[in-house]
């Protein structure tokens, strides 16, 4: 049998009458026209949001990339991002198909009757056929796939609320639009491939029909029906095919479906610095978000990509610790109100006629109180959305807000007032910073009198409190004996600010950053270093500074590599915890694992680690904040993470002053004292140099 006949192609509309065409082009117009309603509503949606740049030349191939490769949609399961691969590539193979087929059909042969410029025939068609069949298979397995995950239920994809019991919410409709999405697609892509078999064996096997060969393959086995009865399966098909697809055009923009471009415009205009790099207050009279009014497009369009897939559910600290904030919820609850006060209607039930969105204070009432400030600013949520939903600024805006009218928690209150009056959060007198350097030797330079290549910034609980004081001193000790160049701003310095801007207090975090940057301007030295995360964030990101600011473990690292430290080898194993503001926030991962390996430790690493790392819970000013009505504190819950590695690991290794005190508190509490130990990377250092008194 030859593969290609003399004349490859097929008609649109074979074997149809004018009126039956008609009837398929009114229909077809009936569901463009309500694409274009449902759209167009969505896009005023987002026009009532506040204006904010995005888009850049970089960000939208950063946005091709991801989108093309599905690379977002992997984090933490590349099986699905294969699956999700298929279904998109599928997706698009066939959307082009179908264009191909109006251009060729209703354009060239229709409107400008110029049949002699078809192209939908000979070897094209033949490339065509094939290339479809291959792809709509890809896109069946793909959808098959991900249907059986969701079947199976895994915990993120369940739609049970945090902060509410059961009987005062209902989202079934979520649950039912997800299965209806998904049937829509299978039975598109099903009943074209039906079509393309009943066709063939009702027209006795084309020859070059043989590289549509899912659709030879069914004409095989539907044979038996003969020309005629597969005729009339043809022409039946071809109505339920051709109107379930237009049907899945209208339905788009008042479904889940819509996510196939909200998606790929949220990819498009995120800003993976938005968490590092928060926005200004605009109106000092009324910073945050009071109402709807006050939010970007961005943040609404954010709202309208969310798949409801759960990954942010899933790995939020303070929704595994009992709080009432699931990131999914909050930005579903967003959307859910963004919907009413648009008066836009899905086709499933959330939605209502349209309201006043300046109305309605969205922190406290929308989001409520608790929920806003459960946040730990770990930034686990965007690292893991596929869509590039951006939950911290958010939460951060809202939670301005809140602190403008006074809705603060009174652990948080108390450490802004100490903050005030004493540029630090214990409230101890700025002449008390250097306590710590008494007896270091040498004892380390006044910075704003004597020039040094680094200014070391050592942060609150680095200078105050006794467990991290302790490792302040001891990498003072490693930075003397590594030549080092360094000096401190003693009592001229403040809190960095990070995490006061990230409790929403705008006007304090100003304050803080200006003190500290005219002391800067006072100061003679070429780089920063820090041995607080969070403070290495916000000095890098938010005080527009000219020199380059690092972490103390890039120092110590790049002393090690250079002989300057020489280490014995301690024999133990160990575990070491990410800090969120130094691994996701500043994305440094290796230096801390190079120097624990350099002390010959065996490092084991617990499940969640490097960018899937679990938050210590004193982020976002959670520190400052009572969490004793927690199911279990998220230090605690590392604390059993890393126990759970066995009894041979003895070292629980941090690199973050809060780190220290919050993991130290949390091995006495679950009753692991002597098990394992809480140790900084720098204290682990001194127990390996290759001294006389170096002692495991």
């Amino acid at each position: 049998m030859a593969v290609l006949a003399t004349v490859e192609g097929r008609e649109v509309f074979e074997s149809f009458g004018v009126s039956a065409i008609v009837v398929f082009y009114v229909l077809s117009l009936v569901a463009i026209l309500i694409f274009v309603y449902g759209a167009w509503r969505r896009f005023a949606k987002y026009r009532r949001g506040t204006a904010t740049g995005r888009l850049t030349l970089r960000r939208l191939a950063v946005a091709i990339g991801d989108i093309s490769s599905q690379r977002t949609i992997g984090k933490r399961d590349p099986a699905v991002r294969v699956a999700h691969f298929f279904v998109f590539w599928g997706f698009m193979v066939l959307l082009v198909g179908t264009t191909i087929i109006a251009i060729d059909a209703d354009i060239i042969k229709f409107i400008l009757n110029k049949p002699e410029w078809q192209f939908w025939n000979g070897t094209f068609y033949v490339v065509y056929a094939f290339l479809l069949d291959l792809f709509g298979l890809g896109f069946i397995a793909g959808l098959l796939f991900l249907g059986f995950k969701r079947r199976s239920e895994p915990f993120r994809l369940s739609y049970e609320r945090v902060d509410r019991e059961p009987d005062e919410y209902d989202r079934s409709g979520y649950s039912l639009d997800d299965r209806a999405f998904l049937g829509l697609l299978l039975f598109i892509a099903v009943s074209g491939f039906l079509l393309e078999g009943f066709r063939i064996a009702a027209n006795d096997f084309p020859s070059f029909e043989v590289v549509a060969f899912s659709g030879w393959t069914i004409a095989w086995l539907f044979s038996w029906m003969g020309e005629g009865g597969n005729e009339l399966a043809r022409v039946i098909t071809w109505w339920v095919h051709g109107l379930s697809a237009l049907a899945f055009v209208a339905y788009i923009p008042f479904s889940k479906a819509m996510h196939m471009i909200t998606d790929a415009a949220d990819l498009l205009f995120t800003d993976p610095d938005s968490a590092r790099r928060l926005p200004d207050v605009e109106d000092s009279a009324a910073p945050g978000y009071e109402s709807l009014l006050k939010f970007s497009w961005k943040e609404l369009l954010d709202a309208d990509a969310c798949t409801k897939c759960g990954r942010c559910h899933e790995v939020c600290p303070a929704r595994a610790s009992g709080a009432p904030l699931s990131p999914r919820d909050l930005i579903l609850d967003i959307r859910e109100f963004a919907d009413r006060s648009a008066g836009i209607k899905l086709w499933y039930g959330p939605g209502a006629e349209p309201g006043h969105p300046d109305a309605v204070e969205v922190a406290g009432n929308v989001i409520k109180t608790e929920t806003l400030w459960a946040c730990t600013t770990c930034m686990a949520c965007m690292e893991v959305c596929p869509v590039g939903i951006e939950h911290v600024p958010t939460i951060v805006q809202l939670r301005r807000r809140l602190v403008d009218v006074g809705d603060v928690e009174a652990g948080l209150q108390t450490a802004f007032q100490s903050l005030t009056r004493a540029g630090n959060s214990f409230g101890k007198s700025a002449k008390q910073r250097a306590r710590w350097t008494k007896g270091v030797d040498p004892k380390p330079k006044d910075i704003r009198t004597e020039a040094a290549e680094y200014l070391w910034f050592v942060g609150d609980y680095a200078s105050f409190d006794p467990r991290a004081v302790e490792v302040t001193r001891t990498v003072a000790g490693l930075f003397g004996r590594a030549s080092v160049d360094f000096g401190i701003l003693y009592e001229g310095e403040h809190n960095s600010g990070n995490d006061v801007r990230r409790a929403g207090e705008e006007g304090l975090f100003e304050m803080l950053r200006d003190n500290n940057r005219d002391v800067f301007g006072e100061s003679q030295f070429s780089k920063i270093v820090t041995t607080d995360p969070h403070s290495l964030n916000t000095l890098s990101n938010e005080y527009d500074l000219e020199v380059p600011v690092v972490h103390y473990t890039e120092v110590l690292d790049s002393a090690v590599s250079s002989a300057k430290l020489n280490l014995d080898s301690l024999e133990a194993s160990a575990t070491y915890h990410d800090p969120c503001y130094l691994g996701r926030y500043a994305e440094e991962y290796e230096a801390p694992r190079r120097l624990i390996r350099a002390t010959g430790l065996d490092l084991i690493e617990m499940g969640r680690c490097r960018e899937d790392s679990f938050c210590c819970g004193a982020g976002g000013g959670r520190i400052w904040m009572d969490d004793s009505d927690l199911d279990e504190r998220p230090a605690e819950n590392r604390i059993r993470e890393a126990v759970s590695l066995g009894e041979h690991v003895r070292f629980f290794v941090v690199a973050c002053p809060k780190d220290m005190v919050m993991y130290t508190d949390a091995v006495k509490t679950t009753g692991n004292e002597g098990r394992i130990e809480v140790v900084d990377i720098a204290q682990l250092l001194e127990r390996a140099l290759v001294t006389d008194e170096a002692t495991v």
